[in-house]
């Protein structure tokens, strides 16, 4: 909305009259006098003082504009950063990092030295810019989460009233969408050469995780010893360690469905006794008290491993033991697939792996492996032999 305004005579006397919107897009009038005559001495006179009058009334409803804007008449760039301040309060601090990398590196510097107001943003301008994202390289998928973000701004425009559509709504990225990624998992075999070719490495303890719980890496690296009942054999999965440029930890999970109680294989029990014998050994050796926040994946003076180190550091394990390339996380499709080829249901996975919906499990895994499809085939040689004997 932009700041309106006209002249008006009173008592012989040029005052000038102006709407200004509030945020919620109210007009509120404010007035003030010219001190110029309406009348003047002869018709030229008139004319100039009204002139005058039009002059100095331009002028204050530029500088209202420029110092009281609000709604469409913010400008473009400050009404994404103010989006940005906002969203910091409610998203995972590595999501917001990853928000205000895309808005540094691409949307800031095509968008500032155009210099528009909100209200200005048109369709076609969002299409020009993924356009030339297109055309720079950037694939479908990075587009998309730069139109997250400036969806994001034109919705909340509209719920506050401030805008009255999104140009961002019709706006589409060319080309086919990318080909879902599907996860490498280990077959059995090469599971347990795994394990045998971890043991006294660093990452021991994040491996046995990955594997046994089909933790995320996130998961892994938040663990803490007070969310691990040994004697009960239950893990409680209710903190997470985080990194897109800053390593945060947070007392949360990725969703309400990730927050979760697993109970642990004896062998993951087992292993984990002699990680806190260890640690226990290296806190009476630093003169250190233990603390319930100490984590499984920790140095010896008790710091947190780096997310970026665990998965560093494991594929140069796999590259040295000469075992397949896979990534960290994918331990947890490793697991989650063991389960799906052993008769698992699909809603029993869900649970264990901590997937929102039950969908998203199916989607991964919807495939078995070579083995899974012989002992279906098997089962149905075995009924059909049955049925014609």
């Amino acid at each position: 909305m932009k700041v309106t305004g006209s002249l008006r005579g009173k008592n012989g006397i040029y005052h000038m009259v102006v709407r200004v919107p509030d945020i919620n897009g109210i007009s509120k009038q404010k007035s003030k006098s010219t001190n110029i005559k309406t009348k003047g001495a002869n018709q030229r006179e008139t004319r100039a003082n009204k002139n005058k009058a039009e002059r100095m009334l331009a002028q204050w409803m530029e500088t209202l504009s420029a110092s009281e804007s609000y709604g469409g008449d913010r400008d473009f760039i400050t009404a994404i950063e103010e989006w940005l301040a906002e969203k910091k309060r409610t998203i995972r601090p590595d999501s917001y990092e990853s928000y205000q990398c895309n808005f540094d590196k691409h949307i800031k510097p095509y968008f500032e030295p155009k210099k528009l107001r909100i209200e200005d943003v048109t369709p076609r301008i969002i299409q020009r810019y993924v356009r030339d994202k297109e055309e720079s390289g950037q694939s479908r998928k990075s587009i998309r989460k730069h139109l997250v973000i400036l969806n994001g701004v034109f919705k909340e425009g509209i719920a506050l009233g401030e805008l009255t559509f999104n140009p961002c709504a019709n706006v589409k990225v060319k080309g086919k969408d990318e080909e879902r990624f599907e996860g490498t998992a280990y077959e059995i075999p090469t599971a347990k050469k795994l394990l045998t070719a971890v043991k006294g490495d660093p990452v021991e303890p994040a491996v046995y995780l990955g594997l046994f719980l089909g933790l995320r890496r996130s998961e892994v690296v938040g663990l803490r010893w007070k969310d691990v009942d040994l004697e009960k054999g239950i893990v409680h999965i209710r903190n997470t360690v985080v990194k897109f440029k800053t390593v945060s930890e947070l007392e949360k999970t990725k969703s309400r469905a990730s927050k979760r109680d697993l109970y642990m294989p004896n062998a993951l029990k087992e292993f984990l006794q002699t990680v806190w014998d260890r640690q226990e050994a290296e806190r009476k050796l630093t003169g250190r008290a233990y603390s319930e926040d100490e984590h499984i994946c920790q140095w010896a003076d008790g710091t947190i491993f780096d997310p970026d180190y665990v998965s560093r550091r494991f594929a140069k394990l796999l590259e040295k033991n000469h075992l397949p390339k896979i990534r960290f996380h994918d331990l947890r499709h490793t697991a989650g697939s063991m389960l799906v080829n052993s008769g698992h249901t699909i809603k029993q996975v869900q649970e264990f792996l901590g997937h929102e919906k039950a969908s998203t499990t199916l989607d991964i895994y919807s495939h078995v492996s070579l083995e899974g499809k012989k002992n279906t085939a098997v089962v149905l040689d075995e009924l059909l032999a049955e049925k014609s004997a």
